[in-house]
């Protein structure tokens, strides 16, 4: 069984509750606090899909491919999402 409770896990909950605490009592500075979490996200990011290719390497999986089309999937839905409340507006 996987585990659900993980270091990471609770990281981005606590991110997220900052997050929250920040955009309700300094609106002001929300902008910035998401810049913040983008120019930290992306060095992880990096490493992990680095980490996945050395294994697929190793082991001849295809865990990489599999992320990248999961990561494209997602910028498409995000894509079109953004579009159409474009639209709406």
């Amino acid at each position: 069984m996987k585990k659900i409770i993980t270091p990471a896990s609770i990281i981005i909950f606590f991110w997220g509750l900052l997050l929250l605490v920040t955009s309700e009592l300094y609106p002001d500075y929300t902008r910035y606090y998401l810049y913040l979490s983008i120019a930290l996200i992306i060095p992880f990011m990096t490493a992990n899909l680095v980490r996945q290719k050395r294994e697929d390497k190793i082991n001849g999986t295809v865990q990489l491919q599999s992320s990248m089309y999961s990561i494209l999937i997602s910028a498409v839905i995000l894509g079109v999402l953004f579009f159409i409340i474009y639209r709406l507006n």
